[in-house]
């Protein structure tokens, strides 16, 4: 396959959602913190996307397959949101993310915030509320322990088609990312399962937490890439 990097666009924001669903369907502790109807989840996926496109310092890049034959057009396989985070700036999440986007709005999931002033917030939606609390505050947590009040970049969510998996689409999304990042001289910081673990240490980031969920049927890692000085 041949694969295309280019910027996101509004017309790309729900196929990503839908990608982002697919991707994360199967894990065990995505089925218990997501959004417990389809619709919802999808929104949910699909806010995250739009707000890479509402924040001027994020990013949505896509990967789409080339390969087709004939007059086909180009196939959305994959995509990613980077987002800068500038020297004592707030830390993004995917709860808020999700939350601020119109399309999440749309749905009525809010964060934790909300309190019930915009309708219905993200705990009343999912299958466990008490896991998504715990991972989320963990996941926000470990990011203000380990990057501070530092700039860097943060890849906030990676997803590709189950069909693509291994042939290079998320390896061209992390390098886009990363000649940002290069660019600017700085450290990354990424939340990675341990099957992605692998892709993010050939481009030189490393554990620094590993967390566990669910009874230890979840394992997250914690990543940091340290930032390339003279380039």
């Amino acid at each position: 396959m041949l694969f295309a990097i280019r910027p996101g666009r509004q017309a790309d924001v729900t196929l990503c959602g839908a990608i982002a669903q697919a991707a994360f369907a199967p894990s065990p502790l995505i089925e218990n913190i997501s959004p417990a109807t389809e619709d919802l989840a999808l929104a949910f996926c699909s806010g995250v996307a739009q707000s890479a496109l509402d924040n001027p310092n994020a990013h949505l890049v896509v990967a789409e397959d080339t390969s087709q034959s004939g007059s086909s057009p180009p196939v959305l396989v994959g995509f990613a949101k980077w987002v800068f985070v500038p020297e004592r700036g707030e830390l993004p999440s995917l709860l808020a993310s999700a939350a601020e986007a119109g399309t999440a709005r749309g749905a009525g999931v809010e964060d934790d915030n909300a309190e019930g002033e915009k309708g219905q917030n993200l705990w009343e939606t999912v299958t466990n509320a008490e896991l998504a609390k715990e991972y989320f505050g963990r996941q926000h947590e470990r990011h203000e322990r380990y990057m501070g009040s530092r700039r860097h970049w943060y890849l906030e969510l990676i997803a590709t088609q189950r069909e693509v998996k291994g042939l290079g689409a998320g390896r061209r999304l992390v390098q886009c990312g990363l000649d940002k990042v290069d660019e600017d001289g700085c450290e990354a910081y990424l939340e990675a399962s341990p099957e992605g673990k692998g892709l993010f240490e050939r481009f030189g980031f490393r554990v620094v937490k590993k967390l566990e969920y669910a009874d230890g049927a979840y394992v997250e890692c914690c990543m940091i890439r340290d930032g390339k000085k003279g380039i």
